[in-house]
């Protein structure tokens, strides 16, 4: 079957126009253990690490079966990126996808625009009809997952499943078909109900949140640290499956309205909007603590640190900001600062 990859740090591609498509989303990640000598041909070496990484990728070749990608709107470094991936990456297809910042009825209205451009773009590319029918029919299964998701994460906090372990099962969907994702879900769900909290209670209890934190070695390097990741504000993670999108009325509108209507992503501003959802997320979960990564030169998080170090001192949470390169390497020299964190809590 066809793969329609998309680039996109805040989640708000439209995976159900793809799997009405007929064809298989899939999210590209980045690769920590590679070099981005390529990519530095065409950005400067102050933009973002990820974003360069994945054009790295792109460059060299994605997967065969790929035969286009969607770039959705997710910081000034990822949009303008996209000019690159026009001049340099040969695809069948690639598409633009603008999603606004703005949360308003004009946004809206602009934003269900660009769904059915896309939506026209890949009927006229690939020789298809993308009918209303099979897009509600896509969204049900994609509600279906991210009730799955939801209720596999709450398992995080019963100390019975590793943030590591779904890390990687967040990942896995992202990049497999959804009917077969369906299926390794409900299986995953039916063992931990019958499973017993088998994690050290000595752990610390985490908010993690920050740049797009996608290699799950990074998660098993926090735990073997003493560091529990009992709560995410990520995109492979709770922006993935947040809510549902209603399963009435137009699915277009339905699903611009489900995009619009989430927590906004560490991309985009403003920061005491961001700062709700991590506030309710630390009352909730109780956590002992707050990491905020940023990936190397990731400007909207460094952004956010400053108001955030104050308004979790005013809370009297802990409180740990790390700028970070990507690579493994990097995890290592990290060591001490994760360790004296996890010692003050």
């Amino acid at each position: 079957m066809k793969k329609i990859a998309y680039f996109d740090a805040a989640v708000e591609t439209p995976e159900e126009i793809i799997i009405a498509a007929d064809m298989i989303p899939v999210r590209l990640f980045g690769n920590p253990t590679i070099g981005i000598d390529r990519a530095n041909e065409h950005v400067p070496p102050t933009h973002c690490v990820w974003a360069r990484n994945i054009l790295e990728q792109a460059i060299k070749g994605l997967d065969h079966d790929i035969k286009g990608v969607i770039t959705t709107h997710g910081c000034d470094c990822t949009n303008r990126e996209f000019d690159i991936w026009l001049e340099c990456i040969k695809l069948p297809f690639l598409f633009f996808l603008n999603a606004p910042l703005k949360r308003n009825e004009t946004a809206l209205k602009f934003f269900i625009k660009d769904i059915k451009e896309l939506i026209f773009q890949l009927e006229e590319q690939f020789q298809i009809k993308i009918v209303s029918d099979k897009i509600m029919e896509a969204i049900r299964k994609m509600n279906q997952i991210r009730n799955l998701l939801r209720d596999i994460s709450d398992y995080r906090a019963k100390m019975i499943l590793e943030g590591s372990e779904f890390h990687a099962l967040v990942k896995r969907v992202q990049q497999i078909d959804k009917s077969e994702a369906l299926e390794i879900l409900k299986t995953k769900l039916e063992v931990l109900k019958n499973k017993k909290s088998h994690l050290d209670n000595k752990l610390k209890k985490i908010l993690l949140t920050g740049s797009v934190i996608d290699d799950t070695e990074f998660i098993r390097f926090l735990e073997s640290l003493g560091l529990h990741i009992i709560i995410d504000d990520i995109c492979i993670g709770t922006k993935y499956f947040w809510n549902n999108i209603d399963e009435n009325g137009d699915p277009i509108k339905a699903i611009a309205k489900y995009h619009l209507s989430k927590p906004i992503y560490s991309t985009k501003f403003p920061s005491y909007e961001r700062f709700k959802i991590l506030k309710y997320f630390t009352e909730k979960y109780k956590v002992d603590g707050v990491i905020n990564i940023a990936q190397k030169f990731c400007e909207p998080v460094l952004y956010d640190h400053p108001y955030f170090s104050k308004k979790f001192k005013e809370l009297e949470i802990p409180y740990l900001f790390v700028e970070m390169e990507y690579n493994r390497e990097s995890y290592k020299q990290l060591t001490t600062r994760f360790e004296a964190f996890r010692e003050i809590i």
